[in-house]
This record gives structure tokens, C-alpha cells and sequence, in this order.
């Protein structure tokens, strides 16, 4: 792997040849930014919920693979549906479960958190990169400044036999169902697929010592999961990857003779790939890889789902954060 590929700041997106026709590079942007919302929601719930670092992959893996299927888009799915759905069952999976009330209650807070930032003054120019559904309910009045601050000041409780809670508890009961179905039920084998897994062993034969660069090595295939790298690349890829930016961070050289050292655990075919992750894992180091990537970690993003989801501006729970 040559070092112009590292330090090449780019996230790659890989699009199948049958949909190369359809994609342009302002779509696989938008399609980038909503994804990276939705894992940025997956790993602010998990971290309430306190679930563990392998829920919070499985549930990321189980967003990414549901949106790979060829009709599930972010025109008919938005990502906090999916989102809902996956927390739950990447709890079940992992045999880490939390109650459904519990599950809704932290994804209400970590929404009205995102949405009283959304429109926030000084950050409308990258808003507005993030192309949402065109829809009428976006005209919608904002919240002031003091508004705002009084409303996370005092936060009311939320009645289980309310009309709000009632409309979370549906989404979340609906999506699982919708996920299950789409994925053919198959989601049990998720948690050994991780690629943290991999990161000790490959550390330990490669004889790195000191827990520097395993703990920059773990934290690179954390950030991985905002990609959609889990579902494109094997999960030795992705260790590979993480451990050649950690040991790079923590200027630890390794082996690149008789062979680069990945080439004992990947062999020699699996260079280009290798490029395309480091390059992606780089590029999220920084806010300005993709116009809106701060906004799409923080704030609320609306949906591209024509008319508005169940929790974009105009809905009812959107109102009712008021």
C-alpha cells in the first residue's frame, strides 16, 4: 500500500455496477450524510442505554445491511425508524436486552437534543447542503435561542399511555418486524463478524507492545461503523486498516519486508481495499471530509421520506417537543 493512498483524505463510497447509472456524486453525498446521522444516533442511545461496544456494532451493522437492500431506502425508511429497530435488536442479539420503554425514553432525549440544535445560528450554510425531501411541512416556525435553553432546562415526563409515547412504541414495533423480514431473520451471527475481534490477535503476532496502539486501533474500528464498511469489506480488512492508522498515530512501524505485514492475515490481493478503509477512516478525522458532516454528528437532519417521517418538522412529535 502506498503512502499517498493514507494520506489520500477521501471518504470512497463503492457502488454496485447495476446502480453505477442511477448514483451521481451529489447522491452518494446526501446518501452518506443521512447514514452517518443515523450511526451518529445509534452511538449516543447505546451509550445511554449502557450497552456495550459490540450492541453498539451490531446494531450499526444491522442499520448498514438493512439500507443494502435494493428497496430499502432513505426515500421510504428514515433513520430514526431504523435506528429504533436496530438498538432493539442488537440488544436481543446480544443478549444485553432493555426494555422497549426504556429504549423510547432515551431516543425521545437524544431527539430533542438534535432538534433544538437543528437551524442553529452559523451552521445554515452546511444545513442546507443536506438535501432533504422538498415538503412544505419544513416551513415550519423555529424555536428561539431562549427557548430552547428553557426547554432542556425542563424536561416533562413522558406519560407511557401518551400520544407520543404510543407513536414511538408503534415505530419501533413496526421496524423491528420490517428489519427481521428484510434481512431474512438471520442476524445471530452479526456479533462474531466484528472486527474487533481480530485487532488483540492480529496485535499479539505482530509482537506490538504497550496498549497505545490497541487502544487507537479499537477506536478506528469504532468509527468504521459510521461508514458503511462492515457490509463491504471483511471484518480482517477493517483490523488491518485500524491497526495501520494506529501504529501511524502512535509512530510504531511494523514489517513491510519480504512482504507488508497485512499481507500474513489478507494476502497480497487485498491492498486496494485496504487503501479504500484507511482512506475512509482518515477522512472522518476531520469536519470538512463532506460539506455538512458536523451538522449530520450533531443535529437534527430531515428525512428524505416524501411529505416527512414520523419525526420530522410538522409532525407530531416534532410539535410536541414544544
Amino acid at each position: 500500500m502506498s503512502s499517498s493512498s493514507v494520506i489520500d483524505r477521501e471518504v470512497l463510497q463503492v457502488i454496485p455496477q447495476k446502480f453505477l447509472k442511477a448514483y451521481t456524486i451529489e447522491t452518494r453525498q446526501v446518501e452518506l450524510l443521512h447514514k452517518i446521522h443515523g450511526t451518529s444516533i445509534l452511538y449516543s442511545t447505546s451509550k445511554l442505554l449502557c450497552l456495550s461496544p459490540s450492541a453498539y456494532a451490531t446494531s450499526a451493522s444491522i442499520f448498514h445491511r438493512f439500507y443494502q437492500r435494493q428497496n430499502c431506502t432513505l426515500d421510504k425508511y428514515d433513520v430514526w425508524s431504523v435506528a429504533l429497530g436496530s438498538i432493539l435488536l442488537a440488544s436481543k442479539v446480544e443478549e444485553d436486552v432493555r426494555r422497549i420503554s426504556d429504549i423510547i425514553l432515551v431516543f425521545i432525549q437524544v431527539y430533542r437534543r438534535m432538534r433544538l440544535e437543528y437551524g442553529k445560528q452559523g451552521t445554515s450554510d452546511e444545513t442546507e447542503h443536506i438535501v432533504t425531501a422538498k415538503s412544505a411541512i419544513l416551513q415550519k416556525k423555529q424555536l428561539s435561542e431562549e427557548e430552547k435553553e428553557n426547554l432542556l432546562r425542563y424536561t416533562h415526563p413522558l406519560p407511557r399511555y401518551g400520544i407520543l409515547y404510543k407513536e414511538w412504541e408503534e415505530q419501533i414495533m413496526e421496524m423491528e418486524n420490517i428489519i427481521l423480514r428484510e434481512l431474512g431473520f438471520m442476524l445471530s451471527w452479526i456479533p462474531d463478524s466484528h472486527p474487533h475481534t481480530f485487532i488483540l490477535y492480529f496485535i499479539k503476532v505482530l509482537e506490538i507492545e504497550g496498549k497505545d496502539v490497541a487502544q487507537r486501533s479499537w477506536n478506528y474500528c469504532n468509527d468504521s461503523y459510521r461508514l458503511d464498511f462492515c457490509v463491504r469489506f471483511s471484518p480482517e480488512i477493517i483490523a488491518c486498516a485500524a491497526i495501520h492508522l494506529g501504529c501511524i498515530d502512535c509512530i510504531v512501524s511494523l514489517p513491510l519486508s519480504p512482504m507488508p505485514w497485512w499481507h500474513a492475515f489478507l494476502g497480497s490481493k487485498e491492498d486496494e481495499n485496504l487503501s479504500t478503509v484507511c482512506n475512509g477512516l482518515m477522512a472522518l478525522k476531520s469536519n470538512d471530509c463532506i460539506k455538512g458532516y458536523s451538522d449530520a454528528l450533531t443535529k437534527y437532519v430531515v428525512s428524505r421520506v416524501e411529505g416527512g417521517s414520523f419525526v420530522d418538522p410538522g409532525s407530531y412529535s416534532w410539535n410536541a417537543m414544544d
